[in-house]
């Protein structure tokens, strides 16, 4: 690993429910507020950690400095080459049936992650999304 500052690319979105459904918003976040490296497509943050207090967010993937999207179900932080057959994250297909190898990234953050996606889980008091 280099000596390079790491800045999380964090996209939050509003979820389905609240204030916030339909809405997202991207900030960025140093490594030194909050390490994100071992985590898991799933899991849940305390909006505390990275400056949103009595939040709580839920990582639903994200992709690497290369581009490469996270699936749930590749387990391990490693880059693989999966065989997909239906719409879904990293693939669309033209025709029906149509399979494809498509190189994916595991469901956990590493230090390579460039772009980390987040869902209100749990909203604060603090106004996240504002109306414009």
């Amino acid at each position: 690993m280099s000596s390079e500052k790491i800045v999380y690319k964090l996209n939050i979105s509003g979820g389905t429910e609240g204030p916030g459904k339909g809405l997202s918003k991207p900030i960025e976040i140093d490594e030194k507020k909050f390490r994100f490296e071992g985590m898991k497509i799933g899991e849940i943050i305390k909006g505390g950690l990275i400056g949103f207090a009595n939040y709580e967010f839920e990582i639903t993937g994200g992709s690497d400095s290369s581009g490469f999207p996270m699936r749930k179900d590749v387990h391990r932080p490693v880059k693989k080459r999966i065989l997909v057959s239906k719409r879904g994250i990293g693939y669309k297909p033209r025709r029906k049936g149509e399979k494809r190898r498509r190189t994916v990234r595991g469901n956990e953050i590493t230090h390579n992650m460039n772009l980390i996606n987040l869902k209100v889980v749990k909203y604060g008091e603090a106004e996240l999304f504002k109306k414009e």
